[in-house]
C-alpha cells in the first residue's frame, strides 16, 4: 500500500497536470479506472457499498464535518449540484476521513444542516482500516493528523459511471469544471443535447424547503449560505449584519451596507472578512437581478432576538496548541481547561492528543 505523503505528492503532481478536469473535450468521457469495493454504515445507519451504486451515476467527495476550511464549500457546491441535477438516478457520496468523530449520528446532523436528500446523498462513516484503501482506488489521498499537521484530503470530485468507472475527476473550487460536470453527468445519463440543470432552479428550490413565504429567505437556505455562516469558524454571522463596520483582512474598515452585500454575493474575494478564509463561490450569473434583490432584502432584515449591534464584525481568533490552526474560540466545538487557562481546538483530535500530554502543548 502507498503511504499517505506519497498519495499527497502524486496529487499535487496530478493537479499541476489538471485544467479542472480529467474529462474529454471532444464529447465522449474516458474510462480513467474502476472505482474501488467499499461498504461503509451511512447517516442512517444504513450500510452502503460499491455494489449498491451500480446502475446509478454518482458523485464523491472527502470531507469530515469539524473542518473548517475547504470541506463546508465543497458541501455546499454538492448541495447546489443536488438541487440542479434532478435526476433520480445520480447519486452524491460523501466519504468521511476523521472515523473518531463522524458517526452516523454525527452525519445525520450535518446532512440536515445542508438539507441532502437522504435517499440520494449519502454521509458514509469510514472505518480507519479501510478508508486509506478507498481514497488509494479513488486514486485520491488521505493523510491522518500528525503531530505538526491536521486531518489533509483533496478537494475533487469524482464522477462515476453505472458500470463501476471513474469518468471525470473536477477541481471543487473551479466553477468552470463545476460547469463541465453537470454536462457531463448529462451525457453519461443518455442526454448529451439537455443540460440537467433547470431553466428557473429557484422556484423549484423554494418548493422544497421551509418558509416559502419570505423569497429571499427561500434563496438563503436554498444555495446553502446557513450552512457555512452559522459555523463560526468558516464564515462570518449575517445576523445583525446590515449597517455594520466590517474589518476587512488587508486592513480596511467598511460598512456593510446594501452596495457591500451585493458585491460580497457577487465578488466575494474583493472584501474578505479579517480572520475568515476566501472560500465562498461568486453567484455572478447564478442568481437574476431580482433573486439578488430579494436575498439582499432578506440579508438585511436578517435580526437575532437582541437587534442589532454597533460591533465590528471581524473573527476572533486563538491558536489550536496542537496544530497551531487559528479558530473563532466563540465557535469552537472542542475545548478543556488546564492548569486553570482554557484551550480550543480544531477537531476532536487535537483535543485528544492534548488531552494525552497536556503539558507537551500548554503555553
Amino acid at each position: 500500500m502507498v503511504e499517505p505523503g506519497e498519495w499527497t505528492r502524486r496529487a499535487v503532481r496530478r493537479r499541476r497536470g489538471l485544467n479542472s478536469s480529467y474529462s474529454s473535450r471532444d464529447g465522449a468521457l474516458p474510462i480513467l479506472w474502476d472505482a474501488p469495493e467499499f461498504s461503509y454504515t451511512d447517516q442512517n445507519g444504513g450500510r452502503v457499498s460499491n455494489k449498491d451504486l451500480r446502475g446509478h451515476i454518482w458523485i464523491s467527495d472527502f470531507f469530515f464535518t469539524s473542518c473548517t476550511s475547504i470541506c463546508p464549500m465543497m458541501t455546499a457546491q454538492l448541495a447546489h449540484l443536488q438541487k440542479i441535477i434532478p435526476d433520480p438516478d445520480v447519486r452524491f457520496i460523501s466519504f468521511s476521513v476523521d472515523p473518531d468523530h463522524d458517526t452516523p449520528g454525527v452525519l445525520k446532523q450535518y446532512a440536515a444542516m445542508w438539507k441532502a436528500d437522504a435517499t440520494r446523498w449519502r454521509f458514509l462513516s469510514t472505518d480507519r482500516r479501510h478508508l486509506v484503501a478507498t481514497a488509494e482506488g479513488m486514486r485520491t489521498f488521505v493523510q491522518p493528523p500528525t503531530k505538526d499537521s491536521p486531518i489533509q484530503h483533496s478537494s475533487l470530485f469524482i464522477l462515476t459511471d453505472r458500470d463501476d468507472h471513474v469518468r471525470g475527476v473536477y477541481d471543487s473550487n473551479d466553477s468552470a469544471a463545476l460547469h463541465r460536470l453537470v454536462h457531463d453527468v448529462a451525457r453519461l445519463a443518455g442526454h448529451p443535447g439537455a443540460s440537467p440543470v433547470v431553466d428557473e432552479p429557484e422556484t423549484e428550490l423554494r418548493n422544497t424547503i421551509d418558509a416559502p413565504a419570505d423569497p429571499g429567505a427561500a434563496l438563503y437556505a436554498a444555495r446553502g449560505c446557513r450552512g457555512c455562516h452559522t459555523q463560526g469558524g468558516v464564515a462570518p454571522p449575517l445576523e445583525n449584519c446590515f449597517g455594520r463596520k466590517v474589518l476587512l483582512q488587508d486592513g480596511r474598515t467598511v460598512i456593510s451596507d446594501e452596495a457591500y452585500l451585493r458585491e460580497s454575493i457577487l465578488d466575494p474575494a474583493r472584501k474578505v472578512v479579517s480572520g475568515y478564509p476566501a472560500l465562498m463561490p461568486s453567484y455572478r450569473g447564478q442568481l437574476t437581478n431580482t433573486e439578488l434583490d430579494e436575498l439582499v432584502g432578506y440579508l438585511k432584515a436578517l435580526r437575532t432576538a437582541n437587534g442589532s449591534s454597533s460591533a465590528v464584525i471581524r473573527r476572533l481568533q486563538v491558536t489550536d496548541p496542537v496544530c497551531k490552526m487559528q479558530i473563532d474560540p466563540k465557535a469552537a466545538a472542542f475545548r478543556t481547561t488546564f492548569s486553570g487557562k482554557t484551550y480550543y481546538f480544531c477537531s476532536i483530535l487535537c483535543r485528544d492528543r492534548f488531552l494525552k500530554a497536556p503539558s507537551r502543548f500548554a503555553r
